[in-house]
């Protein structure tokens, strides 16, 4: 016994609510299954738009910071 496997597509929206392919735009999304007529069967947000960086990305971490030797300065000549 067969049966038809639905479609699904993701639609990303920018702020002003327009469909948009770019990521970077995107502001919202949702998840769409669609049947094998093109009808909507359901809809859901799509939860992994919130894009979150890793401060040590950005940052660095100590293993990969600079370091240079520490003066003290009472050791300069005055």
């Amino acid at each position: 016994m067969g049966y038809a496997m639905n479609r699904i597509e993701t639609n990303l929206y920018d702020a002003d609510g327009n469909q948009t392919e770019d990521e970077s735009l995107a502001v919202r999304g949702e998840v769409v299954e669609l049947d094998e007529e093109g009808r909507v069967v359901s809809r859901r947000p799509l939860e992994d738009l919130d894009w979150k960086v890793d401060p040590k990305s950005l940052e660095g971490d100590e293993g990969e910071l600079p370091t240079r030797p520490e003066h003290d300065d009472s050791a300069q000549p005055g």
